[in-house]
């Protein structure tokens, strides 16, 4: 409960804010020369961002692009082809792991910031601390995402959509800047899929079978499809389709991936905790399919076009859903989510004990992602 609190009255302040110093439009022979992009949350709502910067690089091909994040997602915008530089500030709204950027620290922050002397700051999430830079004018012009959120629920200017990539893009439409990129963005570099090729061959995985990466784990428990069914599901991918079963993840997650190792009749490969962030974008750029469930790497994978299913329980799909062609996902229960809290009413397993193992076989069958 506090948390929505915090979260409505940061988004009251930084409207009344956009309203009270930043009501003037962009000119329309607006030609910054810096640009900062303000996206603090966790990894795949940043992923899930990164059209915003391909589409201000195409509209001012001429301007820096610096953004500030956590650090547990500057990897994906250092990846960027079109950010010239990465920030970091650990928002203690958003900090999950370490210790979050100290009040010295965020100080500090403000000066270096003050030094870029910016020509517009875009913000897509932000904390307390960031509305008082806005309040302290770090840049002369601003987009507010949290401002067209206000407005939004008061029915004027609605989002053209529902999903987290178009909410992001409205942002940019509202001020008259061009959004015609729609897709997420990671780069896998050429030392990256060198990598990836000695990992093939070091764990003796041929092109003949179908390489299957599953990320069983989420920072949220209800998120988390049981172990048994993910368990079922590789022996029916290793039995029926000859594919090989990657197992990836953070070290935290080896626990859940253990356990369903356990439960299985055939071998599979563990690499959870053992990849960087990079390295793991390119073992999901050379898989065929990626399944798992609402999380980081399931965004991961349809930024590097990686056919993706990915399983929904307390989560939206239809808000953050990962993004492409080749991407699908399953919820079979819809009429509660989004839920925020620690237990579920469908009882100690939660909705997404709803999904079957059948489902997820018929989409992988319905898609023909797999021979």
């Amino acid at each position: 409960m506090f948390q929505n609190i915090s979260e409505t009255l940061t988004l009251i302040a930084s409207t009344a804010i956009q309203w009270l110093f930043y009501r003037k439009r962009l000119p329309k022979n607006f030609a910054p020369k810096r640009i900062l992009v303000v996206k603090l949350d966790h990894l795949g709502d940043v992923v899930l961002a990164t059209p915003v910067f391909s589409n201000l690089s195409q509209a001012y091909p001429d301007a820096e692009l610096h953004a500030l994040a956590g650090a547990w997602s500057r990897v994906v915008l250092e990846k960027h082809p079109d950010i010239n530089k990465v920030l970091e500030y650990n928002s203690p709204a958003f900090c999950r792991t370490g210790q979050p950027t100290s009040l010295k620290q965020t100080f500090q922050l403000y000066r270096e910031l003050r030094r870029q002397k910016y020509d517009l700051m875009v913000e897509l999430r932000k904390d307390w601390r960031i509305i008082c830079f806005s309040l302290l004018r770090v840049a002369p012009k601003r987009l507010d995402r949290a401002t067209l959120q206000v407005v939004n629920k008061l029915g004027f200017a609605r989002f053209t959509g529902i999903h987290e990539t178009t909410r992001n893009l409205d942002v940019l439409d509202k001020a008259g800047i061009p959004t015609p990129i729609k897709t997420t963005t990671f780069s896998v570099t050429a030392e990256d899929k060198k990598w990836a090729s000695n990992f093939l061959t070091e764990h003796h995985i041929g092109e003949e079978r179908p390489l299957i990466a599953i990320h069983p784990g989420s920072p949220i428990p209800l998120k988390r499809w049981m172990p048994e069914r993910y368990a079922e599901l590789a022996d029916w991918l290793i039995a029926r389709k000859r594919a090989k079963i990657l197992f990836v993840g953070v070290e935290d997650e080896v626990p859940i991936i253990t356990e369903i190792q356990r439960r299985m009749q055939a071998e599979s490969i563990n690499i959870a905790g053992k990849t960087s962030l990079t390295q793991l974008a390119s073992i999901l750029h050379i898989s065929n399919v990626f399944i798992g469930n609402d999380s980081g790497p399931m965004h991961l994978a349809a930024a590097v076009g990686t056919p993706t299913i990915g399983l929904y329980g307390p989560g939206d799909p239809t808000r953050f859903g990962p993004v492409g062609t080749k991407c699908r996902t399953l919820q079979s229960q819809t009429d509660c989510p989004p839920c925020r809290g620690t237990t579920c009413r469908f009882g100690k397993d939660g909705c997404m004990s709803k999904i079957q193992v059948a489902d997820v076989r018929q989409t992988l069958e319905e898609t023909a992602y797999l021979p």
